[in-house]
Protein backbone atom coordinates (compact mmCIF):
# COMPACT_ATOMS: atom_id res chain seq x y z
CA UNK A 1 0.00 0.00 0.00
CA UNK A 2 1.06 3.43 -0.16
CA UNK A 3 1.98 4.11 3.36
CA UNK A 4 4.49 0.89 3.05
CA UNK A 5 2.70 -1.01 5.91
CA UNK A 6 1.80 -4.65 5.68
CA UNK A 7 -1.79 -5.53 5.05
CA UNK A 8 -2.83 -8.30 6.84
CA UNK A 9 -5.17 -11.15 4.80
CA UNK A 10 -8.56 -11.27 6.26
CA UNK A 11 -8.91 -14.50 8.64
CA UNK A 12 -10.64 -17.30 7.07
CA UNK A 13 -14.04 -18.13 8.16
CA UNK A 14 -16.53 -21.11 7.28
CA UNK A 15 -20.25 -21.35 8.55
CA UNK A 16 -21.72 -24.13 9.18
CA UNK A 17 -25.47 -24.44 10.14
CA UNK A 18 -28.60 -26.10 8.81
CA UNK A 19 -30.35 -23.26 9.09
CA UNK A 20 -30.34 -20.62 6.21
CA UNK A 21 -31.48 -17.81 8.46
CA UNK A 22 -28.75 -18.96 10.65
CA UNK A 23 -26.53 -18.62 8.44
CA UNK A 24 -27.71 -15.27 6.60
CA UNK A 25 -27.22 -13.96 10.60
CA UNK A 26 -23.68 -15.32 11.05
CA UNK A 27 -22.95 -13.75 7.46
CA UNK A 28 -24.43 -10.14 8.69
CA UNK A 29 -22.51 -9.62 11.49
CA UNK A 30 -19.15 -10.76 9.88
CA UNK A 31 -20.15 -8.20 6.53
CA UNK A 32 -19.25 -5.05 8.92
CA UNK A 33 -15.42 -6.59 9.70
CA UNK A 34 -13.67 -6.35 6.55
CA UNK A 35 -11.56 -8.16 8.66
CA UNK A 36 -13.35 -11.58 7.97
CA UNK A 37 -13.99 -13.47 5.09
CA UNK A 38 -16.36 -16.46 4.75
CA UNK A 39 -14.64 -19.31 2.26
CA UNK A 40 -17.68 -22.01 2.71
CA UNK A 41 -20.81 -22.38 3.96
CA UNK A 42 -21.91 -25.54 4.72
CA UNK A 43 -25.52 -27.05 5.78
CA UNK A 44 -24.62 -30.48 7.06
CA UNK A 45 -21.45 -31.93 8.96
CA UNK A 46 -20.49 -33.74 6.14
CA UNK A 47 -20.07 -30.48 3.93
CA UNK A 48 -18.22 -29.04 7.10
CA UNK A 49 -15.74 -31.20 7.66
CA UNK A 50 -14.65 -31.44 3.53
CA UNK A 51 -15.10 -27.49 3.62
CA UNK A 52 -12.72 -27.30 6.67
CA UNK A 53 -9.93 -29.91 5.44
CA UNK A 54 -10.30 -28.22 1.96
CA UNK A 55 -9.96 -24.23 2.78
CA UNK A 56 -8.22 -24.41 6.30
CA UNK A 57 -10.48 -21.83 8.22
CA UNK A 58 -9.01 -19.87 10.50
CA UNK A 59 -12.50 -19.85 11.89
CA UNK A 60 -15.33 -21.68 12.09
CA UNK A 61 -18.67 -21.34 13.55
CA UNK A 62 -19.90 -24.60 14.10
CA UNK A 63 -24.16 -25.50 14.57
CA UNK A 64 -24.01 -28.23 17.32
CA UNK A 65 -27.00 -29.85 16.02
CA UNK A 66 -26.77 -31.04 12.60
CA UNK A 67 -27.91 -33.50 9.93
CA UNK A 68 -25.16 -36.13 9.36
CA UNK A 69 -22.78 -35.18 11.71
CA UNK A 70 -23.00 -33.23 14.41
CA UNK A 71 -21.12 -30.32 15.48
CA UNK A 72 -18.71 -32.36 18.11
CA UNK A 73 -18.26 -35.05 15.21
CA UNK A 74 -17.19 -32.65 13.23
CA UNK A 75 -14.75 -31.30 15.72
CA UNK A 76 -13.16 -34.51 16.50
CA UNK A 77 -12.68 -34.89 12.35
CA UNK A 78 -11.15 -32.11 12.03
CA UNK A 79 -8.76 -32.49 15.24
CA UNK A 80 -4.90 -32.82 13.85
CA UNK A 81 -5.27 -29.80 12.53
CA UNK A 82 -8.16 -27.68 13.93
CA UNK A 83 -9.00 -23.87 13.35
CA UNK A 84 -10.76 -21.88 16.33
CA UNK A 85 -13.91 -22.74 16.96
CA UNK A 86 -17.18 -21.14 17.90
CA UNK A 87 -19.88 -23.37 18.39
CA UNK A 88 -23.38 -22.35 17.93
CA UNK A 89 -26.42 -23.84 19.52
CA UNK A 90 -30.13 -23.91 20.33
CA UNK A 91 -30.46 -23.67 24.26
CA UNK A 92 -29.64 -27.03 25.55
CA UNK A 93 -28.55 -27.54 29.46
CA UNK A 94 -25.92 -30.00 29.00
CA UNK A 95 -24.46 -28.56 25.76
CA UNK A 96 -24.38 -24.81 27.97
CA UNK A 97 -22.46 -26.82 30.83
CA UNK A 98 -19.79 -28.25 28.79
CA UNK A 99 -19.01 -25.02 27.42
CA UNK A 100 -19.12 -23.15 29.79
CA UNK A 101 -16.36 -24.92 31.90
CA UNK A 102 -14.04 -24.90 29.06
CA UNK A 103 -12.01 -22.64 26.57
CA UNK A 104 -14.23 -23.11 23.81
CA UNK A 105 -16.78 -20.61 23.20
CA UNK A 106 -20.76 -20.73 22.05
CA UNK A 107 -23.53 -18.64 20.71
CA UNK A 108 -26.90 -19.36 21.58
CA UNK A 109 -29.09 -19.00 18.87
CA UNK A 110 -30.62 -16.45 17.74
CA UNK A 111 -27.54 -14.77 17.93
CA UNK A 112 -27.60 -11.71 19.90
CA UNK A 113 -24.87 -9.16 18.27
CA UNK A 114 -23.00 -8.21 21.57
CA UNK A 115 -22.20 -11.42 22.17
CA UNK A 116 -20.90 -12.43 18.98
CA UNK A 117 -18.36 -9.42 19.41
CA UNK A 118 -17.28 -11.07 22.42
CA UNK A 119 -16.95 -14.38 20.98
CA UNK A 120 -15.18 -12.37 18.06
CA UNK A 121 -13.00 -11.06 20.40
CA UNK A 122 -12.56 -14.36 22.47
CA UNK A 123 -11.18 -15.48 19.45
CA UNK A 124 -8.48 -12.46 18.30
CA UNK A 125 -7.37 -13.41 21.81
CA UNK A 126 -7.04 -17.18 21.37
CA UNK A 127 -4.79 -16.32 18.00
CA UNK A 128 -2.97 -13.68 19.60
CA UNK A 129 -1.84 -16.36 22.20
CA UNK A 130 0.25 -18.79 19.90
CA UNK A 131 0.75 -20.62 16.82
CA UNK A 132 -2.02 -23.03 15.21
CA UNK A 133 -0.03 -25.84 16.83
CA UNK A 134 -1.56 -24.96 19.80
CA UNK A 135 -5.08 -23.64 19.12
CA UNK A 136 -6.27 -27.00 19.60
CA UNK A 137 -5.63 -27.48 23.50
CA UNK A 138 -9.20 -26.10 24.57
CA UNK A 139 -10.87 -27.98 21.86
CA UNK A 140 -9.19 -31.18 22.83
CA UNK A 141 -10.38 -30.46 26.52
CA UNK A 142 -13.65 -29.84 25.94
CA UNK A 143 -13.68 -33.10 23.54
CA UNK A 144 -12.34 -35.18 26.12
CA UNK A 145 -14.64 -33.64 28.65
CA UNK A 146 -17.25 -34.14 26.66
CA UNK A 147 -16.42 -37.67 25.84
CA UNK A 148 -16.00 -38.83 29.66
CA UNK A 149 -20.18 -37.59 30.50
CA UNK A 150 -21.42 -38.99 27.08
CA UNK A 151 -22.21 -42.69 26.41
CA UNK A 152 -20.34 -44.65 24.59
CA UNK A 153 -19.73 -44.02 20.54
CA UNK A 154 -22.46 -46.18 18.40
CA UNK A 155 -20.63 -45.23 15.19
CA UNK A 156 -16.75 -44.02 14.30
CA UNK A 157 -16.43 -41.61 11.05
CA UNK A 158 -14.25 -42.60 8.72
CA UNK A 159 -12.65 -40.36 6.20
CA UNK A 160 -12.17 -41.45 2.09
CA UNK A 161 -10.96 -39.89 -0.95
CA UNK A 162 -14.51 -39.36 -1.85
CA UNK A 163 -15.70 -38.07 1.51
CA UNK A 164 -16.86 -39.60 4.58
CA UNK A 165 -18.72 -42.51 5.75
CA UNK A 166 -19.33 -44.15 9.16
CA UNK A 167 -18.77 -47.77 10.76
CA UNK A 168 -21.26 -48.92 13.54
CA UNK A 169 -19.25 -50.18 16.48
CA UNK A 170 -21.81 -53.35 16.53
CA UNK A 171 -19.76 -54.61 13.03
CA UNK A 172 -16.54 -54.11 14.19
CA UNK A 173 -14.47 -57.54 14.90
CA UNK A 174 -11.67 -56.19 15.96
CA UNK A 175 -9.34 -53.51 16.09
CA UNK A 176 -5.64 -52.82 14.85
CA UNK A 177 -2.39 -50.54 15.50
CA UNK A 178 -1.77 -49.05 12.19
CA UNK A 179 1.32 -45.99 12.76
CA UNK A 180 -0.73 -43.24 13.43
CA UNK A 181 -4.13 -45.10 13.13
CA UNK A 182 -6.05 -47.27 14.25
CA UNK A 183 -7.98 -50.04 11.74
CA UNK A 184 -11.36 -51.13 12.47
CA UNK A 185 -11.82 -54.59 10.96
CA UNK A 186 -15.77 -54.99 9.55
CA UNK A 187 -16.98 -56.93 7.00
CA UNK A 188 -13.92 -58.27 5.56
CA UNK A 189 -12.55 -54.60 5.37
CA UNK A 190 -10.08 -52.12 7.02
CA UNK A 191 -11.33 -48.61 7.61
CA UNK A 192 -8.46 -46.11 8.81
CA UNK A 193 -9.21 -44.00 11.78
CA UNK A 194 -6.66 -41.50 12.72
CA UNK A 195 -6.32 -41.99 16.82
CA UNK A 196 -4.23 -43.78 19.02
CA UNK A 197 -4.82 -47.57 20.43
CA UNK A 198 -5.19 -46.04 24.02
CA UNK A 199 -7.41 -43.43 23.13
CA UNK A 200 -9.47 -45.82 20.96
CA UNK A 201 -10.10 -48.11 23.84
CA UNK A 202 -11.51 -45.15 26.22
CA UNK A 203 -14.19 -45.02 23.79
CA UNK A 204 -15.25 -48.56 23.62
CA UNK A 205 -17.63 -50.32 25.93
CA UNK A 206 -15.11 -52.95 28.12
CA UNK A 207 -18.75 -55.27 28.36
CA UNK A 208 -17.49 -55.30 24.75
CA UNK A 209 -14.30 -55.13 23.83
CA UNK A 210 -11.19 -56.25 25.47
CA UNK A 211 -8.02 -55.70 24.76
CA UNK A 212 -6.03 -58.75 23.87
CA UNK A 213 -2.50 -56.99 22.62
CA UNK A 214 -0.71 -53.80 22.95
CA UNK A 215 -1.73 -53.49 18.95
CA UNK A 216 -5.44 -55.38 19.13
CA UNK A 217 -8.72 -54.93 19.98
CA UNK A 218 -11.44 -57.75 20.10
CA UNK A 219 -15.20 -57.72 19.80
CA UNK A 220 -15.88 -60.68 23.00
CA UNK A 221 -18.98 -61.58 20.61
CA UNK A 222 -16.47 -62.16 17.29
CA UNK A 223 -14.24 -64.73 19.42
CA UNK A 224 -14.99 -68.25 18.91
CA UNK A 225 -12.32 -70.05 20.07
CA UNK A 226 -9.33 -69.20 22.53
CA UNK A 227 -6.28 -71.57 22.83
CA UNK A 228 -3.70 -71.62 25.52
CA UNK A 229 -0.52 -70.99 24.23
CA UNK A 230 1.26 -71.39 27.70
CA UNK A 231 2.63 -68.42 30.05
CA UNK A 232 0.09 -66.26 30.02
CA UNK A 233 -0.54 -66.50 26.38
CA UNK A 234 -3.78 -67.46 23.74
CA UNK A 235 -4.57 -67.68 20.31
CA UNK A 236 -8.01 -66.56 19.45
CA UNK A 237 -10.01 -67.31 16.23
CA UNK A 238 -12.58 -64.85 15.83
CA UNK A 239 -15.80 -65.37 13.20
CA UNK A 240 -14.89 -65.23 10.08
CA UNK A 241 -11.31 -66.63 10.12
CA UNK A 242 -9.04 -63.86 11.40
CA UNK A 243 -6.93 -65.38 13.59
CA UNK A 244 -4.78 -63.54 16.60
CA UNK A 245 -2.82 -63.59 19.17
CA UNK A 246 -2.92 -62.66 22.80
CA UNK A 247 -0.10 -61.21 25.10
CA UNK A 248 0.87 -62.03 28.27
CA UNK A 249 0.56 -58.23 29.54
CA UNK A 250 -3.06 -58.62 28.74
CA UNK A 251 -3.65 -62.40 29.75
CA UNK A 252 -5.79 -61.13 33.03
CA UNK A 253 -8.53 -59.62 30.71
CA UNK A 254 -8.33 -62.43 28.79
CA UNK A 255 -9.23 -65.00 31.45
CA UNK A 256 -11.88 -63.09 32.63
CA UNK A 257 -13.62 -64.02 29.53
CA UNK A 258 -12.84 -68.19 30.16
CA UNK A 259 -14.60 -67.64 33.65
Amino acid sequence: NVTGTPTLAPRRVVLADDEPLARDRLRQLLARRPAYQVVAECRDGSEAVDAILREHPDLVFLDVAMPGLDGLEVAEAVADEPPVIIFVTAYNEFALRAFEVSAVDYLLKPVDRERFDRALARAEATFARGSAAGLDAPLRNFLERLRAERAYPRRFLVRATRGHYFVRVEDVDWVAAEGNYVALHAGGRAHLVRDTMKAFEGKLNPESFVRVHRSAIVNIDRVERIEPRGHGEYALTLRGGARLESSRAYSDRLQALLR
